[in-house]
């Protein structure tokens, strides 16, 4: 039901509105006391729904917006900044989740590549849906399409962030590349 109301709101706020218009019609035409009063708790209920996801940020919208900040800082080459968007024991798996996965400093080697032959001409995101794992922690499932400088054409990717709340910030703790052109790509590919 969260994610109902705080990640998606419209759909509930719709269904609500409906009914409740519905109710308030035939309450109206009915006279019928019992099915207007229904029909505008329900419009009420589609209000109350509606706000509270437009005042509520979720774990999976803070998920969303980092996860956002990371493409931005990567498209412009921007190492220290993106580094700043990942927890101090962050980790990167190249395939799967439960690929064995390689430290913080293989990331920052990673984002340093996009300074020189991997290097983004231009980027952009094909897909991305997020979802709240728990209070303090969200996970999106990124899919971009990304010229480098070293090829000829635009690169299909796919990958899985996650990211949770440490203190006052939202910071990517596993960041898994899930696939390139398709396929799992291997640990080499950032040389």
């Amino acid at each position: 039901m969260y994610a109902w109301i705080f990640e998606s709101p419209l759909p509930l706020t719709i269904a609500l509105a409906t009914v409740g218009l519905a109710l308030l019609v035939r309450g109206r035409t009915q006279q019928s006391r019992a099915l207007t009063i229904a029909g505008g708790v329900s419009v009420l209920l589609a209000s109350a729904v509606f706000f509270a996801g437009r005042l509520v940020t979720s774990p999976g919208e803070h998920a969303a917006r980092t996860t956002e900040a990371l493409v931005d800082r990567a498209v412009a080459g921007d190492v220290e900044g993106a580094m700043a968007l990942f927890t101090d024991d962050a980790v990167l798996n190249y395939g799967t989740r439960e690929a064995p996965s390689v430290s913080i400093r293989d990331i920052r080697a990673a984002l340093e590549s996009l300074r020189g032959r991997n290097r983004i001409e231009s980027n952009r995101i094909t897909d991305l849906d997020f979802v709240t794992l728990d209070e303090r922690t969200g996970e999106v499932e990124l899919s971009c399409s990304t010229a480098v400088a070293r090829g000829d054409s635009a690169v299909p990717t796919r990958w899985i962030l996650r990211v949770r709340q440490v203190g006052d910030a939202w910071r990517i703790d596993r960041l898994t590349f899930r696939a390139l052109f398709g396929r799992a790509p291997s640990p080499g590919i950032w040389r």
